[in-house]
């Protein structure tokens, strides 16, 4: 089995966490610490957001359809999509107060436009120090900086874990083709204890994964068999979306996973 990369952000912040536990000097009670100010993880902006406008010194970004910037908030974390990577760190919220702390994020390359986007919301970020909700839009606003964010309904985790999907389209921009006949079921399952098993139609995986708010990640996976010429096209396209941050979408009996950039997995309910 060959294994795939860590996401770096978990790795980092699980190493943030075990340096402030290990830090006898942190009063979690204090504002200034990482998630002080709202210890127990609730405030009015905890939930799932998306992006739906931004400024940067009075210009306006460029948002991208195919490379959501997502924001999910809770337990005095915070994390989510920055257009092409995922990114989290700590938060810190007292009323209309809002500071993000060790942030840090995946290292992906994508194309020169969301990597552009993402760095302006990255630094951006970092900037703001207000926080204003008023039903379901978020305003963060700081020095030269306005970022608003729509509620983002999370994933139904009760259809979407526990059942088992078989792949039978793979998407790439507004393209869709059907699964290669010749190939074996490529399934997904993930259960409740956050693994996850499948295929990709000529090679067995399994792994970990993480659900935050919309976005799906497999935080960890390998991979097992060897493929035929015929069906390598098909578990290179497996690979490379499972190894992306997933938006993820069901409707009724269909999951359908997207990666940054428009390609995407398309899975119908096992029956």
């Amino acid at each position: 089995m060959t294994r795939s990369k860590r996401f770096f952000f978990i790795a980092a912040l699980a190493a943030i966490i075990a340096a402030s536990c290990g830090d006898t000097t942190t009063t979690v009670a204090d504002d200034s610490a990482a998630g002080g100010a709202n210890p127990s993880g609730t405030s009015a902006i905890d939930g799932s957001w998306v992006l739906t406008n931004g400024t940067i010194d009075g210009t306006a970004m460029a948002l991208l359809v195919d490379y959501t910037i997502t924001m999910v908030i809770g337990g005095g974390e915070v994390g989510g999509r920055a257009a092409c990577n995922s990114y989290g760190g700590f938060v810190a919220i007292s009323g209309e107060s809002f500071r993000v702390e060790a942030l840090a994020w995946t290292e992906m390359g994508c194309e020169p436009a969301p990597m552009e986007l993402e760095a302006q919301f990255l630094q951006g970020i970092g900037l703001v120090d207000t926080a204003v909700r008023s039903g379901d839009t978020a305003t963060l606003t700081g020095d030269g900086v306005q970022f608003i964010f729509a509620v983002e309904p999370p994933v139904p985790a009760a259809e979407l874990i526990g059942s088992t999907w078989v792949l039978d389209t793979i998407l790439q921009g507004d393209t869709a083709s059907s699964t290669i006949s010749s190939a074996q079921p490529a399934t997904l399952r993930l259960d409740p204890d956050g693994t996850f098993t499948g295929s990709t139609g000529c090679r067995e995986i399994s792994g970990d994964y993480v659900v935050t708010g919309a976005l799906l990640q497999f935080s960890s996976w390998g991979a097992d068999g060897t493929c035929p010429g015929d069906i390598e096209s098909q578990d290179n396209s497996v690979v490379s979306v499972i190894e992306s941050d997933l938006k993820v979408a069901i409707d009724g009996t269909r999951l359908t996973l997207t990666a940054p950039g428009g390609e995407g997995l398309s899975y119908r309910l096992e029956q």
